[in-house]
């Protein structure tokens, strides 16, 4: 997992992620809550059409990685629209763009799927009852989560933000926490397998919510990961002794695109590249 960063223009998100279709949105969210607290047969339902045209730049910001184990997705299954936080918990976030990021459906629905262990205190739901008025939800809306572009206006990305931190999410999400903080990586020449460990015991608890809910120490994983660390390992070895001033720099030129954002695993090689 490396740190990820969202394009916030009007070329790269729609509009319908924000301005006045996401405060009708909101709405549209609201109401079906209230309604749902009037009648328990009338669940809200939420529209995949709507977070699937994000696809394709969420897509780009990962370097068709899954932004949870980094591996290519066309690879280990299909990517797609991912809510971080579970829609069927944080039901007022399911159209909020700043919940969506781009992961492989293994990670997603055979590990993740509703799960969303926390250390702390709920993010702040919005205050919906029976007897809410439609004119209390019309001043909510726009306030029940961040705009992606306006992101200083009513309830702000730096608020978002910090709710994230004050609920001490237990799973990383890779556009707000910086995984080198958390994570480091153990390779195992005799088994062949580099696996996720935590950088100090205080993260130990972040690495198990990633084994368990994004399987990122799944068997698989471990083992396409040694293959790219011995390839990397072997530039770094072969960089070192070489002579040859050309082929030098043309190992020089792979070690650097095994570190940049599009290469699999780049946070295991970048963890590695001081190592070595």
């Amino acid at each position: 997992m490396i740190a990820l960063e969202r394009e916030r223009t009007t070329q790269a998100i729609n509009a319908k992620y924000r301005g006045v279709d996401k405060k009708a949105k909101d709405k549209e969210l609201m109401f079906a809550k209230r309604d749902f607290l009037n009648d328990q047969n009338k669940p809200v339902e939420f529209k995949s059409t709507f977070w699937k045209t994000a696809k394709t730049q969420l897509k780009k910001e990962s370097g068709g990685k899954c932004a949870y184990c980094e591996a290519n997705t066309e690879v280990v299954a299909h990517g797609d629209v991912e809510h971080y936080r579970p829609k069927s918990i944080y039901w007022w976030l399911a159209y909020t763009y700043d919940n969506y990021l781009y992961a492989c459906q293994i990670c997603n629905q055979t590990y993740k799927s509703n799960n969303f262990p926390i250390g702390a205190n709920q993010f702040p739901i919005p205050v919906i009852a029976k007897n809410t008025t439609d004119q209390e939800i019309e001043q909510l809306a726009g306030n029940i989560s961040p705009d992606p572009i306006e992101i200083a206006l009513n309830y702000s990305l730096q608020q978002f933000l910090d709710n994230h931190k004050a609920e001490v999410a237990l799973l990383l999400n890779p556009y707000f926490d910086d995984p080198a903080t958390y994570f480091a990586y153990e390779a195992d020449d005799l088994i062949e397998e580099v696996k996720i460990v935590p950088t100090q015991p205080a993260f130990a608890h972040h690495v198990k919510a990633a084994e368990d809910y994004y399987g990122i120490n799944r068997i698989e994983l471990k083992n396409i990961r040694y293959s790219v660390y011995t390839k990397f390992r072997a530039f770094k070895m072969a960089y070192k002794a070489l002579g040859d001033e050309v082929v030098k720099r043309e190992v020089k030129k792979q070690i650097e695109d095994m570190l940049s954002n599009k290469y699999l695993f780049a946070g295991m090689n970048r963890y590695f590249d001081g190592k070595f």
